[in-house]
């Protein structure tokens, strides 16, 4: 049980929060207990304490913690949403070769994570000044977080139409532009 008292401040702010999400065991919030709660299980296998004496008891509690505590039903759905997509997303990231900036979705921003100023669309504060960006990486299907369907259709149009950027890819609607040197 002395591991535990490490996790007591965490879960103090998380009960204490306004915040729902911030309560619940899905969300990103629980994590900084994590480290105690494996000390005490570590501790307890030391000491020949197991609860859990089969392998078979492991691996159906290890699946019921699954299944309670992941969104397995995006797995299904939301996850897989840009997968008619993934092979033309992946070939426009890999001609973006420098360390240029790039104004790109919430969804490819990840995948770009090593440069300097990534910055995300949002059709709520559409950039003013895309002359900033180096690369310019869009996927009309998923438009991304804070964005809607016309936003980027809108952007690329501009874009084609815009003599400082040159069309460099396009597959499956995922559109990249490239800064004019």
């Amino acid at each position: 049980m002395k591991p535990l008292v490490g996790a007591i401040p965490c879960l103090a702010l998380n009960i204490l929060a306004d915040y729902q999400p911030q309560k619940d065991l899905v969300h990103q919030y629980s994590i900084p207990a994590m480290p105690f709660l494996l000390l005490a299980v570590i501790s307890t296998l030391a000491a020949g304490r197991r609860w859990l004496q089969n392998r078979r008891g492991i691996i159906l509690w290890s699946l019921v913690a699954f299944l309670s505590l992941a969104k397995f039903t995006h797995f299904g759905g939301k996850y897989l949403v840009s997968i008619n997509t993934y092979q033309a997303t992946q070939e426009a990231i890999t001609q973006v070769q420098t360390q240029g900036s790039v104004y790109t979705t919430s969804q490819i921003a990840p995948h770009l994570s090593h440069r300097k100023l990534i910055t995300l669309t949002s059709a709520d504060f559409p950039t003013a000044n895309l002359d900033a960006f180096d690369y310019i990486l869009l996927n009309i299907h998923q438009p991304g977080l804070r964005s809607n369907q016309e936003f980027p259709v809108n952007l690329v149009n501009q874009l084609k139409n815009n003599q400082k950027f040159n069309f460099k890819y396009q597959g499956d609607d995922v559109y990249l532009f490239v800064k004019v040197p």
